[in-house]
């Protein structure tokens, strides 16, 4: 892939949030995973100033919610022989779910300035503050997210499980990638087009599934490119990880098309 320079990356025509829902719009993989790299560098120094952002708040939430329900980490050391009472899987558990909502409005700005790339426009700190009014739909998605995962997977496997265990496993592997990729877009949703956290979901479910092989190849080439980029000493996840959110930001404008409902302004070109 070619690194082009900031103004020359070459724009994608914007989608229609109609026509994706009835799946009229076609994508291609290339020039999607072309884009998504051609506007990486460029974002580079905001990407990772949020990433460390979100990381230096994770660590806070952490040790926060480790004080208030503690558990034995060092019970966790070795998976073979986990005492799980010692470990107070309640406490666990509880606290997961808590950092995952807490942190999620903060993570989605990470998915907005992959939108805004994708667009071609400049993030700025009033943007990024303007994602925190959706914080409550935000929140109430990841819980959405976390309760579909569980019981999705969660069933398949303790389903399949009686059949045959390695099975169940792969199918639960599976289960796990295809409901993340469906709901892939519920963010970008509830921050452009101002939605509810049910609503977002579903419109996500309806447009990911019109262009699920296009999309399932792009995240998979993302993916593999991710992995190869962390084995030397991870570095190259310096610029793989805000591919990654670039490529969302870049294929929820190629289906859905970025509006002026929220922080993005732009007049698309066809």
């Amino acid at each position: 892939m070619s690194n082009n320079s900031n103004n020359t990356a070459p724009q994608l025509a914007a989608g229609d949030f109609s026509r994706a829902l009835r799946g009229e719009i076609k994508l291609t993989i290339g020039p999607l995973l072309q884009r998504s790299w051609d506007i990486t560098l460029r974002s580079l120094p905001w990407m990772l100033g949020v990433f460390i952002g979100v990381m230096v708040l994770n660590m806070v939430v952490s040790e926060i919610l480790m004080t208030l329900l503690p558990y034995d980490e060092q019970a966790m050391a070795n998976p073979e022989n986990i005492d799980w009472e010692q470990v107070n899987l309640g406490n666990l558990a509880i606290s997961s779910v808590l950092q995952e909502l807490i942190l999620a409005p903060f993570t989605a700005m990470l998915v907005f300035v992959g939108m805004l790339n994708a667009i071609d426009q400049k993030p700025s700190f009033a943007k990024l503050r303007g994602v925190l009014q959706f914080a409550p739909q935000l929140m109430l998605v990841a819980l959405f997210k976390i309760v579909i995962m569980a019981l999705g997977v969660g069933i398949i496997i303790g389903v399949v499980s009686f059949i045959n265990v390695a099975l169940a496993i792969v199918l639960g592997v599976l289960a796990a990638i295809y409901l993340q990729l469906v709901m892939m877009l519920a963010v970008p949703l509830i921050i452009d087009r101002q939605l509810t956290a049910s609503r977002a979901l579903i419109a996500s479910f309806m447009v990911i599934n019109k262009a699920m092989f296009p999309v399932l190849g792009l995240m998979v080439l993302v993916g593999i490119i991710v992995l190869i980029s962390a084995l030397p000493l991870l570095l190259g996840l310096i610029f793989t990880l805000p591919m990654a959110f670039n490529a969302i930001g870049v294929v929820y404008n190629a289906l859905v098309g970025c509006t002026d409902n929220s922080q993005i302004s732009h007049e698309f070109t066809e």
